[in-house]
């Protein structure tokens, strides 16, 4: 997420120093790359699904353990394992949810710059 994050910012600070003659479309151009990540993050969060994060070997290792934690005789195995599953996606649907939050008030921000300094 932090390469991901840090890719986008990279961008969006190459793009704006390339148009920075010109302040008002630079601030523009970085707020339209962050929106544009925040769009990703949404879509990945969107995409995110128990079968997938729990195809992922070390979090599958990781997991196993608490599956047969919460097995016992009056739980049914399947039960126990949806739980498991959701458990696991839970915080990574929180990280994403969080860091498009983030980009988009990044993105707000730079949008209210490039207004400013367009009156200016």
């Amino acid at each position: 997420m932090a390469r991901n994050a840090g890719l986008a910012a990279m961008a969006a600070g190459i793009l704006m120093l390339a148009f920075s003659v010109d302040l008002p479309v630079a601030f523009v151009i970085g707020a339209s790359v962050f929106m544009l990540f925040a769009g990703a993050l949404l879509f990945r969060a969107f995409l995110l699904s128990e079968a997938r994060v729990m195809a992922t070997h070390g979090l599958s290792q990781g997991m196993t353990h608490r599956i047969q934690l919460l097995q016992s005789p009056e739980r049914a195995g399947d039960d126990a394992k949806a739980q498991v599953q959701a458990y696991a996606t839970e915080p990574l649907e929180t990280l994403l949810l969080t860091s498009a939050k983030s980009a988009a008030g990044a993105a707000a921000l730079l949008f209210a710059l490039g207004l400013l300094t367009s009156w200016a």
